[in-house]
Parts: structure tokens; sequence; C-alpha cells
């Protein structure tokens, strides 16, 4: 964005850690983490960052 690049939008690709064909629940790429013995649910730093960036309608300063 600084260099002049249009970005319109952002979609995260999943909410959850969720199961994979191939490589089953090993990678972790949600906004959330899943305990899999508790189902208990946890917010990853990532999930944290984008909230700042959607609550400011762009990227703060300290983050950009």
């Amino acid at each position: 964005m600084a260099s002049g690049v249009p970005l319109l939008g952002y979609i995260h690709w999943s909410l959850l850690d969720n199961f994979e064909w191939i490589f089953g629940y090993k990678p972790q790429f949600g906004l959330v983490s899943v305990d899999r013995q508790t189902f208990k649910r946890s917010l990853k730093p990532s999930a944290l960052v984008l909230s700042r960036i959607a609550r400011a309608n762009g990227v703060p300063a300290d983050l950009g």
C-alpha cells in the first residue's frame, strides 16, 4: 500500500485450524487454534492483528 498498490480487501483462508485432506490437522493456518482433545478455541496473535486492522479500517502506523 505504501508503494501505491491498490489493496481493496483481504480474505483469510480459515477461521479455525481445520482438516486438510493431504496433511491432516498438521497445518495450522486458522485465526483461532483448536485443541483437538478438549475442543477449546484460542485466538492466535494473527487474529488480534487482523482485528486491529479491521477496527482501524487500514494498517495502523505501528504495524505498517
